[in-house]
């Protein structure tokens, strides 16, 4: 007797929700973007995926920390885009394995200089938002984004090759055919741009 065309569904796997698998593929799809240079698909990336490392960060460290922790995770993030095997799950529990792995160890180091912390580690990697990330990311999300847009085309692009590249003054040189002292300049400029902009966003001002 031939096997039926459509053979019933195996009850005991779990149903797979439409909506996740779709951000899945689409978060895939722009890692493997990020993989060959192309910014513009990480920054896609990073707006769809912000929000839920934010909510897994703050469950293991202070509000003040996350900002630092989180921009640690994503230059990681998207040096290690290359890296992402989709067969061995999906984009965002890969990312949120990083946001985890840099949240612990700022955590353990600041409980080896011995200040303690009244938070515990998460457990269980959870891509759920509460209502005070989606508060958050409504406040902060684009603060970044509206600062790098401020910035001229050549501060932004030798940004990108330092922060998302990693590369040294020397490679960008080489990168980009400029005169070393030109990259050292350009660069410094936009970081205290980039700083100036971000403490006007936190309404402090401009940090010197």
């Amino acid at each position: 007797m031939p096997e039926a065309a459509n053979a019933p569904a195996d009850p005991s796997e779990p149903a797979v929700d439409p909506q996740r698998r779709a951000r899945d593929e689409r978060l895939a799809e722009l890692l493997q973007r990020s993989a060959g240079g192309d910014a513009q698909a990480f920054e896609a990336f990073y707006d769809a995926s912000v929000v839920h490392a934010r909510t897994l960060a703050r469950r293991i460290l202070r509000d003040a920390e996350l900002d630092d922790v989180l921009a640690d995770a994503f230059f990681q993030a998207w040096r290690d885009a290359g890296r992402f095997d989709a067969a061995r799950g999906s984009a965002m529990a890969w990312l949120l394995t990083i946001v985890r792995t840099r949240a612990l160890d700022l955590l353990r180091q600041r409980q080896v200089r011995g200040s303690g912390t009244d938070t515990e580690p998460a457990d269980v990697i959870s891509d759920e938002p509460g209502p005070a990330d989606l508060l958050a990311q409504a406040q902060a999300g684009t603060r970044l984004h509206a600062a790098l847009g401020q910035l001229s085309q050549q501060e932004r692009w030798l940004l990108g090759l330092a922060y998302y590249r990693d590369h040294t003054h020397v490679q960008i040189a080489a990168a980009t055919a400029l005169p070393l002292g030109t990259v050292k300049s350009v660069l410094l400029r936009a970081q205290h741009k980039l700083r100036a902009l971000l403490g006007a966003a936190h309404g402090t001002g401009p940090t010197r």
